[in-house]
Formats: structure tokens, C-alpha cells, sequence
């Protein structure tokens, strides 16, 4: 962690403080999950659709969303996430750590992914809840039992599942990249019974290959 992990802010909070009051006030407090991962089946709130959800409202009220990487400790990332209010110039911020599971890109981009989001949503004071308020992007929630193929296709032509979207290869494996063995012995249940094309499925399969030799490596260094 930084070492003075201390909020980050303007020397007066007043102009922006008031802003973000009426920020919240319409935001309502809860962001509805829009993504489920059918091998744990665990709900959450993508990156994408909470900043989906608040963009227009921070604009409304002329306040400008910022996350950047900081330095911090080794296996670690650092994420500081400010606010900063455009007619009066104060800001507040802070940081949010999180491990990094795989020192390699993949790892990294995880790791940040959930930094941005775990410290957007404290900053604002939001919480994760049931898609029952059309806060969340119009009500886009994610519950699938199977995976996107491959690439990114246009929102029209994508898959859905009682008329919701599906989630993308690039979810489970980030799950997977921060799995335990646990986790990873339902995950593998799971793509063995998942009616998947043979390339993801030995997509899949390799990759939580990888996790167990990456946690057989780690609890071998701290036997």
C-alpha cells in the first residue's frame, strides 16, 4: 500500500461535497449487478456498467472521473481514483490495493480492473445490489450459462439468454487467473459439462492448468 494511505483532497471539499451529495442523491446507492460467471455463478458489477451508470450523472453535475496506477508494493497494484469538481477545482481521491495473483499482463490487467472498480464504488459510496432500480445501464444484467464466442460482436448480434446478454471469455478467465484450488475444481466441473467449442474449451482447460501450477508453485515456496 502507499505509504501514508491517506484520502487524497483539495484543502476544501466544500463545492465538490455538495455536488456529490446531489451525485448520490440520484444514483440512488446501489448498482445492479450485470455479469454473472456461470462456473461459480457469482453476480457482480462490471467495470463497464458501473461507469456506464455514472458517467452521465457526474457530468450533470461537472464532475470528472480519473483513475491512473500509482507505485506501490511488489506483487501489488495501486489504483487512485479521483473526482474532481470542473467549476470549483476541488477534488477528492483515494487508493485502492489490490494483489496481483499472476505476474504477467494478464494478471496486472485483472488486478486493475478490480481496483477500478472496488475503489470507484466506495469513492461514491455505491454498493452492489438486485437489478430492480434502472440505475445500472437500463437494467443490463448479464446472467448466462454459457460464454460469447470469440472476438466482440456488435451489440445487436450478440447471444442472449432470457433477454439478457452474455458474458465474455475474458470474464471466466480473469475468475480463473484468481481462483483457489476450490474454485478451480468447479470451474473445471464446469467446462467439462458446458456445451463449449473445442478451442475454448482447451482455452479454458489450459488456463486452469496454469493456475494449479502457479498455486502448487507458491504454497511449495512456503512449505
Amino acid at each position: 500500500m502507499r505509504g501514508e494511505h491517506v484520502m487524497n483532497r483539495s484543502d476544501s471539499i466544500a463545492r465538490i461535497g455538495k455536488a456529490l451529495a446531489s451525485v448520490q442523491a440520484e444514483l440512488g446507492g446501489l448498482i445492479a449487478p450485470d455479469s454473472t460467471n456461470p462456473m461459480y455463478d457469482n453476480r457482480y458489477a462490471s467495470l463497464a456498467i458501473i461507469i456506464g451508470s455514472i458517467r452521465a450523472v457526474l457530468n450533470k453535475f461537472e464532475i470528472a472521473l480519473v483513475q491512473a496506477p500509482v507505485p506501490g508494493t511488489v506483487g501489488a497494484v495501486v489504483m487512485e481514483t479521483m473526482l474532481i469538481h470542473g467549476p470549483s477545482g476541488e477534488y477528492i481521491g483515494s487508493y485502492c490495493e489490490m494483489p496481483v495473483e499472476t505476474l504477467d499482463s494478464h494478471g496486472v490487467a485483472s488486478a486493475q480492473t478490480y481496483a477500478r472498480r472496488y475503489g470507484l464504488m466506495a469513492l461514491l459510496g455505491l454498493a452492489q445490489g438486485p437489478d430492480d432500480d434502472g440505475n445500472a445501464a437500463n437494467n443490463a444484467a448479464v446472467e448466462s450459462s454459457v460464454l460469447l464466442s470469440q472476438g466482440e460482436p456488435e451489440p445487436s448480434e450478440q447471444r442472449v439468454s432470457n433477454g439478457h446478454r452474455l458474458a465474455s471469455p475474458e470474464a471466466i478467465l480473469a475468475e480463473i487467473e484468481n481462483s483457489d484450488v476450490e474454485r478451480l475444481v468447479s470451474a473445471e466441473r464446469w467446462v467439462n459439462s458446458a456445451q463449449l467449442d473445442a478451442h475454448l474449451s482447451a482455452r479454458l482447460k489450459g488456463a486452469i492448468a496454469q493456475r494449479r501450477r502457479i498455486i502448487q508453485r507458491q504454497q511449495s515456496q512456503h512449505a
